[in-house]
């Protein structure tokens, strides 16, 4: 396994004879945005998903999945919206996703975003790290990749290194005690003016307000998960106004903030259960009405870092 120093190199420089993927120019709408991401998605999970069934086909594995790629392909295409918002699609420089699983986020930001090196890191212990062909998609879409073990080590890069970072449904993973280190550490190395787009589980959402109400938790215990040592399950969730509070002390003012539920592929065991169908009516609801969006199952948040000069202005 590569020391720090030797995952520093695999991941600031460009991998030798990378393929780059085909740049999306132009705003696009979500729609569109989601037509070209959901292959990609689905392909990322067929090929290095913990529990997908090996050997399966591209088509075998469509007709397994049912719908449940829904969410994260709402998710993806609403950080991509966020991100051209708030970096232009003309965007350059190094970038980060902390915690790159699959790659469903950093690749496509690297197709939509090709002006920006992009380099993910994840956890040493995931399955997925050390196969040839995962390695290979990181090259294929000329990213970089560090193994990192990210409640213990510092981020193998240098202070104000980044021009944006991505920080995806991580944050609910870490342990209470660890969350500033982490957050810290994000901070250090992303430049002054630059980008945090952050996105977790909203723990005032309505659907974990009606499961209190039922007298059910709305978080797991704090035990490593079955398929990786040191990785954690949903251990601590957040509001919106918590990330503000604590990304303002760091030094980060907002800069976008949207509320949204898409978890129904989640729920019910096909497209046509009724579990399934009532969530997404409620997210059809939800987007019709704009004063639902408090009690949405997701917060997606946009930061800049302030410079030096600007920190602390009223």
């Amino acid at each position: 396994m590569p020391t720090a120093s030797e995952n520093h190199a695999l991941a600031v420089g460009a991998p030798e004879g990378a393929v780059v993927a085909p740049a999306v120019a132009g705003q696009m709408t979500r729609a569109q945005v989601e037509k070209i991401i959901e292959p990609m998605i689905q392909e990322s999970l067929r090929r290095f998903g913990d529990f997908t069934p090996k050997g399966i086909s591209a088509q075998q594995f469509a007709s397994h999945n049912n719908g449940t790629l829904r969410p994260d392909v709402r998710r993806v295409s609403l950080l991509i919206s966020v991100a051209q918002s708030v970096l232009g699609p003309g965007a350059c420089g190094e970038g980060l996703e902390v915690g790159a699983g699959y790659g469903y986020l950093l690749f496509p930001m690297a197709r939509f975003f090709p002006g920006i090196h992009w380099t993910g890191v994840d956890h040493p212990s995931r399955s997925y790290v050390d196969q040839p062909e995962y390695l290979s998609a990181f090259q294929e879409y000329n990213c970089g990749f560090a193994r990192l073990d990210l409640l213990r080590e510092r981020l193998p890069f240098p202070d104000a290194h980044f021009q944006a970072v991505t920080f995806s449904e991580v944050l609910e993973h870490l342990p209470l005690e660890r969350v500033n280190f982490v957050l810290s550490e994000i901070a250090r190395v992303l430049r002054p003016g630059g980008v945090l787009l952050a996105s977790s589980p909203n723990q005032a959402s309505l659907e974990n307000r009606l499961r209190l109400l039922r007298g059910k938790s709305i978080l797991e215990l704090p035990d490593e998960t079955s398929y990786a040592k040191g990785v954690f399950g949903h251990i601590r969730l957040y509001t919106p106004a918590e990330m503000e509070v604590v990304m303002s002390r760091l030094g980060f003012s907002l800069e976008k903030s949207v509320l949204e539920s898409n978890n129904s592929g989640y729920r019910g065991t096909s497209p046509a259960s009724w579990h399934r169908r009532i969530h997404r009516f409620y997210e059809f609801i939800e987007a019709k009405l704009g004063f639902l969006r408090v009690l949405a199952d997701s917060w997606f948040i946009a930061f800049r870092k302030e410079s030096p000069t600007t920190q602390g202005e009223p």
